[in-house]
């Protein structure tokens, strides 16, 4: 036999990755195929690590050394040294430093090695002291001329290379075909496919497909790469007409011609599996257990990816929400009224906060003609941007009524009408309406099923509950709507509000309520407009509101 190479290493754990590399290099020089190194690896490294976890296992570590020869047909791995021989008759059944011969139980793993070396001669040094010697032969198994040589190296550089580039800013299209690419360039086949899972279809949908035009869709369970979606195992598939599996007609349409198939699936880190990746035709032979665990690692960074993507278009997505209901914030702000008017005699405040960036609730202040001021507060069903459209319809639609001078009973009925007719939202709005004669200081009124108003008149000390007949606007078409009038004295202060003050709920789900309002609103009745509201909106925060709050008081002076 012709010496091929020689190492020798402490015996220690840490040296088993420079064994392999060893072995790995007589294999390149001898150009073997795959299945043979991977056997030959194997056996060298159980034998090393019987060795280094018995022969020395009490005392400090000695020297273990590889000589590697081969002739035209066999490959011999010696490894040396066993431990210290001694007496087999004195030998106890786990003295790890007895030799191979004498050991009883615990032994080096030889049934495995067995089975994967065709020979394996064991020698024991003649004298104390001396090495002892395991000898691994194996038949040459050669790649035959012309096939893609596996390489370790290459195989963590393209996985590096795709690590490498999930980072950087590339489009996931482009990095998805790259890892495809990748696949293809590192396993050595002639074309790869990568598809993901379309849930709401049940189908693959092809995301990168080489060398092939169009777009395929398979349903999952159909097909191989359909089976390998449902199922999540990985198919190696040696010739795919023999498979009932197989689908032939995308073959019958391009010409192109399957012979041996590799499918993985692909897992999200739930263990979802999102999409799954395909090789066909490996030149050189059938696909290899390596390839196998190549395509998985390949496949598992794939996912990784796709979710990396999905999370940052998703991001992307918040951002662009985030910037378009801060713009829906500043539009609905501009339909409330930009100042509170504060006529002579009066002192007029209010607050508008939505719980998220738009809300429904909305109140308004209105000169009519003949020199009345409406004041308008309104509470719409649901919340956020669909809320918040149909406030802006409800004050458009009010103001216009207003315009054409219809009293509050009859503006409100105008509002239902022209609501039910025009939207189809299936919304609606709670509204009041109050048209004030600053100078007499009277207010006529009228209510579409909002709470009601408090009236705190300064005389009594007490308040007083304004109510009418009337539904909210844009439920029902045959509504009456009835109105009421209550007059000003000076002192006398009016608070309107919406479901956010009075049904904000604390820990225990208590509500603030409108009792306590009441008593709120009668202790400080003497203070400003501007700091009733303020020590309103103190007292529901410190409940714990959890809704849009809208608050108007009006203070005659």
């Amino acid at each position: 036999m012709i010496p091929l190479g020689e190492l020798r290493v402490q015996a220690v754990m840490d040296n088993l990755r420079t064994i392999t590399s060893f072995v790995q290099g007589i294999a390149y020089r001898l150009n073997l195929s795959e299945k043979s190194q991977f056997e030959v690896e194997l056996a060298v490294e159980e034998a090393a690590t019987n060795i280094i976890r018995h022969a020395y296992a009490a005392g400090p570590a000695g020297d273990l050394s590889l000589r590697a020869q081969a002739d035209d047909e066999r490959l011999s791995i010696t490894l040396t040294d066993w431990g210290l021989p001694l007496d087999p008759s004195q030998v106890k059944p786990y003295d790890v430093n007895a030799p191979l011969e004498a050991r009883t139980e615990g032994g080096m793993g030889l049934h495995l090695i067995h089975n994967l070396m065709d020979e394996v001669k064991r020698e024991t040094a003649p004298l104390p002291g001396g090495p002892n010697a395991l000898t691994l032969v194996k038949r040459i198994e050669r790649l035959p001329p012309g096939a893609h040589r596996p390489s370790t190296l290459r195989e963590l550089q393209a996985i590096r290379t795709v690590s490498q580039i999930m980072v950087t800013g590339i489009e996931l299209d482009e990095l998805l075909e790259l890892i495809v690419h990748k696949l293809v360039e590192t396993i050595d086949a002639e074309r790869g496919t990568l598809y993901l899972v379309d849930e709401a279809r049940g189908e693959l949908v092809s995301r990168v497909l080489m060398d092939q035009g169009g777009e395929i869709r398979v349903k999952l369970g159909e097909g191989l790469s359909g089976y390998v979606a449902a199922t999540g195992e990985t198919l190696n598939v040696r010739d795919a007409y023999q498979d009932p599996r197989f689908l032939p007609t995308f073959d019958r349409l391009t010409g192109y011609r399957v012979h041996t198939v590799l499918t993985a699936p692909m897992r999200n880190p739930q263990g979802k599996i999102i999409g799954v990746v395909q090789l066909m035709n490996k030149r050189g032979g059938p696909f290899t257990s390596r390839d196998e665990r190549l395509l998985a690692a390949m496949a598992a960074q794939a996912a990784i990816s796709i979710e990396n993507a999905r999370l940052y278009q998703q991001e992307l997505d918040q951002r662009l929400m985030e910037r378009e209901l801060e713009m829906a914030r500043a539009i609905q702000q501009s339909f409330l009224p930009q100042q509170v008017p504060q006529p002579e005699g009066w002192d007029i405040a209010a607050f508008w906060q939505p719980m998220r960036k738009v809300a429904g609730d909305f109140y308004d202040f209105y000169p009519l003609p003949d020199g009345r001021l409406a004041l308008v507060i309104a509470d719409v069903s649901g919340k956020g941007v669909p809320a918040a459209l149909f406030m802006a319809l409800s004050r458009t639609v009010l103001r216009f009524a207003m315009s054409l001078n219809f009293p509050p009973d009859q503006l409100l009925d105008q509002a239902n009408q022209v609501i039910l007719t025009d939207q189809q939202s299936r919304m609606f709005a709670t509204v009041f309406v109050g048209y004030l004669d600053l100078a007499a200081g009277v207010m006529r009124f009228a209510s579409a099923g909002h709470l009601p108003p408090l009236f705190y008149q300064a005389a009594t000390g007490q308040c007083r509950r304004l109510k009418t007949p009337g539904a909210a606007i844009g439920v029902f078409r045959d509504v009456r709507y009835g109105a009421e009038t209550v007059t000003f004295a000076p002192g006398d202060v009016l608070v309107l509000y919406t479901d956010g003050i009075t049904e904000a709920t604390d820990e225990q789900y208590a509500e603030f309520g409108l009792e306590r309002l009441e008593t709120l609103v009668g202790r400080q009745a003497g203070c400003p407009a501007h700091t009733l509201v303020q020590r309103i909106i103190a007292a529901v925060d410190d409940w714990t509101a959890t809704d849009d709050k809208t608050l108007v008081v009006v203070r005659r002076v």
